[in-house]
């Protein structure tokens, strides 16, 4: 293995810190899922209700998908040293604060600092990885980010049952610090800088509108599934859209914008984000339906749930590095239409659930659905990044991850509507019946949007890298 990476080009210093911005992304990642089987242990202990806690999980998303787009100014502003520990110094006072508060509000003000360190960390990951290695490594680069993305949601609700059951959930945070703090130290002795400071300025009514847009679209599009069509979530909606449009308009007019738009006028890179933008609505859609499925529909626990979603992501973690590297050596069509292909027919089986499915099944089905989008979804947004421009790599990155992030959203709150306006319009919506049409429906919806992707790809994503 020395020898492969000697041969990529690569250093043991450089390979420590990629190490460092894998495993740093992991955690932030992995705090994003921890905190969901210790929402009801926060409810009852703080006196809250279901639709209060919820925000400890909506509010990071959009504080996360806020920060994304403001870390391509921050990249291009200061060193990596410096964004590095200001970032993840904010995930673990954010951290620290969660674990010792018994206080909603101050509980919630911690998830906001975990949320904005780690919306910084992850592009910062992704950008580092792209300069470190050379062109035509990459794939094999991002497949390892990949990693992350595959592990992270679906280990964390498993570490997060035992150590509740085992402790309680506070004991989750103090974690986290832990292992902030390891990453820390270890990269106080190794991490480099790479490129030079910009000399950019903050533009603050940029930063305004891309708050607004960015965090009014996420808001309204995760509020839709438990809130419906509410008078505050349509003027969230429209606010976000209005002023996301205000905001794209500036940031194309600007001699130095906050989030270089222009980029998109890229083809290769604007199809790669639109097809990165299906892809992930449809992982993260799969993600939230299978648990209704499992735990809410059928009656099996979260450990069950979890346990059963959990080879899937064993799968694609192990299949990322291998569809990087395949990638480096095919390039992405070669993976893309057969992993869409093979993505396609597993949705189609979760198209026709019912209330005798057997779990063994599901558990097969889903990891033959996770192993065709791990062929897809680094591959492409590689393929995308390598048409740019190093210098704008970070602007790249953040608009990849923004419009993954809204698309996950959008994506979320179009299928559970209509897995909603489904059980709504059965004649006895609460039985289960009613309940897994509307699974299934919401799988038939995720089918048509993959199927959408497999059309794009094929007509577009040529054979060159």
């Amino acid at each position: 293995m020395a020898t492969t990476f000697e041969s990529m080009g690569l250093t043991k210093k450089n390979l420590l810190i990629m190490a460092i911005m894998v495993f740093g992304g992991f955690i932030t990642v992995l705090n994003v899922t921890l905190l969901t089987p210790a929402l009801p242990s926060i409810m009852t202990e703080m006196n809250v209700s279901a639709s209060t806690a919820q925000w400890l999980t909506t509010g990071a998303l959009m504080v996360s998908g806020i920060m994304i787009p403001i870390s391509a100014f921050l990249l291009d502003k200061f060193t990596t040293r410096k964004l590095f520990f200001f970032a993840m110094g904010l995930f673990t006072f954010g951290s620290l604060i969660v674990a010792i508060s018994s206080n909603f509000g101050i509980v919630l003000f911690g998830r906001a600092c975990q949320a904005a360190g780690g919306g910084i960390m992850m592009p910062m990951g992704q950008v580092l990885m792209l300069l470190i290695l050379p062109k035509q490594y990459r794939g094999t680069g991002m497949g390892i980010i990949g990693i992350v993305f595959g592990v992270a949601p679906c280990v964390g609700p498993v570490i997060a049952g035992l150590v509740i059951d085992a402790f309680n959930w506070h004991v989750l945070f103090y974690g986290l610090v832990v292992l902030a703090l390891l990453i820390i130290i270890l990269s106080f002795f190794v991490l480099d800088n790479f490129g030079e400071p910009k000399d950019v300025h903050l533009d603050i009514l940029s930063v305004i509108l891309s708050t607004l847009g960015f965090g009014g679209l996420l808001y309204s599009f995760s509020a839709i599934g438990s809130s419906g069509f509410s008078t505050s979530v349509i003027v969230s909606l429209a606010v976000g859209a209005v002023t996301l449009a205000m905001f794209i308009y500036r940031q194309l007019h600007m001699e130095t914008p906050l989030l270089r738009m222009d980029i998109l006028a890229n083809r290769t890179f604007a199809i790669s984000v639109i097809l990165t933008m299906l892809v992930n609505a449809a992982v993260i859609v799969g993600g939230i339906l299978m648990p209704i499925y499992i735990q809410t529909i059928r009656g099996f626990s979260a450990t069950t749930s979890s346990l059963i979603m959990l080879p899937a992501a064993l799968i694609s973690a192990f299949m990322s590095p291998i569809s990087g590297r395949l990638f480096d050596k095919y390039g992405a069509r070669t993976l893309a239409v057969p992993g869409l292909l093979v993505t396609i027919l597993a949705t189609i089986c979760l198209t026709r659930l019912n209330d005798a499915t057997p779990l063994f099944y599901i558990g097969f089905v889903y990891c033959f659905r996770m192993f065709g989008l791990a062929l897809v979804n680094m591959p492409l947004n590689t393929w995308g990044l390598n048409a740019l421009d190093n210098s704008v790599m970070a602007h790249g990155t953040a608009i990849g991850n923004t419009f993954r992030n809204v698309a996950g959203s959008l994506g979320t709150a179009i299928l559970v509507t209509v897995m909603s306006i489904s059980i709504a319009l059965a004649p006895d919506p609460s039985s289960g019946v009613a309940q897994i049409a509307g699974i299934n429906y919401a799988f038939t919806g995720a089918t048509i949007m993959m199927v959408i992707a497999f059309v794009l790809a094929f007509l577009f994503v040529k054979v060159e890298k």
